[in-house]
């Protein structure tokens, strides 16, 4: 919803930013992760819809803590508020840099980049609104088009 109107720069936000990926389907391998680092990873379930994980460094430093996120939790997940409440019910190091992958290489993104996405331009006064949870806008293609020019 807050995003309403707005054209992002990169089309697959939340789950890609570019090239590099944010929540992955596969396990990273545990050595790559360092105290304040995690990621979002899918994982499969037998008997219910596939879940959302966080992943990280485990206090013993040798092992993975892998911590289930409440599907109640899903629309917030993208969000500082999110992370703020995440470090605050659990003890130890802070989270703070999430790991992002592409086809050979490891990113280490400061949470507030990740869920800040930018945008093409900030278009003209819009009259948007929700229904049902879905934005409608007045918006034409032919507006969009010369903002994207």
């Amino acid at each position: 919803a807050p995003y309403c109107g707005l054209l992002f720069r990169h089309a697959g936000w939340p789950l890609c930013i570019q090239e590099k990926i944010v929540i992955q389907l596969a396990s990273i391998d545990w050595r790559i992760l360092k105290p304040g680092d995690f990621y979002l990873q899918v994982v499969p379930s037998l008997k219910k819809p596939p879940r959302i994980v966080l992943k990280c460094l485990a206090k013993d430093k040798h092992n993975v803590e892998e911590v289930v996120i409440p599907e109640v939790s899903y629309t917030s997940i993208f969000t500082l508020e999110w992370l703020s409440t995440f470090n605050g019910e659990r003890m130890g190091i802070a989270l703070e840099n999430c790991l992002l992958t592409t086809d050979d290489k490891i990113f280490r993104v400061p949470w507030d980049k990740v869920v800040n996405p930018e945008f093409i331009s900030k278009p003209k006064i819009i009259e948007n609104t929700l229904v049902n949870g879905v934005c409608t806008s007045s918006v034409t293609q032919e507006s969009l088009r010369s903002d994207l020019e």
